[in-house]
């Protein structure tokens, strides 16, 4: 009688026969489509630098702008809020060549293929220079990435040069349109919009019941709307960039405060001064002159910093701060306590006039306390013969 070990290795030995004997199993490849929009829809993305990208986005770390090598890229989820449960169905990519914008869309047609299709997006990442996402930094990129090292790939797309659109178009668009969304910016930015669009909050039930009912036609309002989130980075790339090179050619008064600001904290001084001065006959002038006057106090050019300070006083912009800026310059740069005593009680004139309207109680004690500390200092200068600094 044979004892327990042999018995196992009898039955392991036939399953491996039947499995040599079964013929292999072909798995199916996941879904892509191709799609070829052209370059003259795209807003001028073949004209953008790195110039442009660093002008666009302060925090972008990239080295190198190669048009052909930017990957434009857009995921579609089984949940819009990550986590460890949530997969992307679909992913959609762009890069362009002499054809135009290409547009891959890659759908797994069940989880088993999910290993496949990522390794056809570890593909194109490792053909690019920079990715190019609309909210990414956040949400894609993250959960790409935690796919990717659940199914082996080990590539670190979180590391890569990354220009997020949703932070930089906020820099720009939020004070003229609050929500910036990326259907809101197509519609107000771009010029174009969207007719019987798939909201993004039903998208993971669409795959469900795709997977449930295996009618691929359920996925064909997910797939037209992440062709449009695709198309309209490049083309959000390409008017952004546009408006960081040329400053002078922007529409609104509110997108060109943000420009400003936007090169101001990158360290274009000059480009970000040209559209403070441009806006100084606006109905943004008060905080365009206010920008303008930091510029220059950050500069330490005082002669141009007074000039904005005045100007503003005789404009009656921004309250008390002009006045307040010109007594610091007063006291500490130009020695002149007399002066820098005068700015302080017009500071406390305007701030006692306007105190019904803005509530500047703590303002008022602060100047207080400034026009008391520089009446001490003017005494101890009388007391030594004007001798203090």
């Amino acid at each position: 009688m044979r004892n327990l070990r042999e018995r196992l290795m009898a039955v392991t030995g036939s399953r491996k026969e039947a499995q040599s004997a079964a013929p292999p199993v072909q798995e199916e490849a996941c879904f892509c489509r191709e799609h070829i929009a052209p370059l003259s829809a795209l807003h001028g993305i073949e004209r953008t630098t790195l110039e442009d990208a660093r002008a666009c986005d302060p925090l972008f770390t990239g080295e190198r702008w190669d048009v052909s090598r930017l990957l434009f890229l857009d995921t579609e989820t089984t949940g819009l809020s990550g986590g460890a449960g949530t997969v992307a169905f679909l992913v959609g990519v762009g890069f362009i060549d002499e054809r135009g914008m290409v547009i891959r869309q890659y759908v797994m047609r069940n989880y088993a293929q999910e290993a496949q299709m990522l390794a056809q997006i570890a593909a194109h990442f490792e053909r690019a220079d920079v990715v190019v996402t609309f909210n990414g930094k956040s949400f894609d990129l993250p959960l790409l990435e935690s796919r990717m090292i659940l199914n082996r790939i080990r590539l670190p797309v979180t590391q890569y040069p990354h220009l997020d659109l949703l932070h930089a178009a906020r820099r720009v668009y939020k004070l003229r349109l609050g929500r910036c969304t990326l259907s809101a910016l197509e519609k107000a930015v771009l010029g174009t919009g969207r007719e019987d669009d798939l909201p993004g909050a039903q998208v993971p039930q669409r795959y469900f019941d795709y997977i449930r009912t295996r009618e691929f036609a359920l996925l064909e309002d997910v797939l037209r709307h992440n062709l449009q989130d695709v198309q309209s980075l490049a083309a959000l790339t390409g008017h952004l960039c546009a408006a960081f090179r040329a400053p002078q050619t922007v529409e609104h008064e509110q997108d060109l405060l943000g420009v400003g600001r936007t090169l101001m904290r990158g360290g274009h001084t000059q480009r970000a001064r040209t559209c403070f001065k441009i806006l100084g006959h606006s109905s943004l002038s008060g905080q365009a002159h206010m920008h303008l006057a930091v510029s220059y106090r950050r500069a330490q050019e005082w002669q141009e910093a007074v000039e904005s300070w005045r100007t503003m006083i005789a404009r009656g912009e921004g309250g008390t701060w002009p006045y307040i800026e010109l007594a610091k310059y007063w006291e500490h740069v130009a020695g002149d306590l007399p002066q820098a005593l005068s700015c302080a009680c017009a500071a406390l004139r305007c701030a006692l006039n306007t105190a019904q309207l803005t509530g500047t109680e703590v303002q008022i004690e602060s100047i207080h306390r400034r026009i008391a500390r520089l009446k001490r200092k003017l005494a101890a200068r009388k007391q030594t013969g004007g001798t203090q600094p």
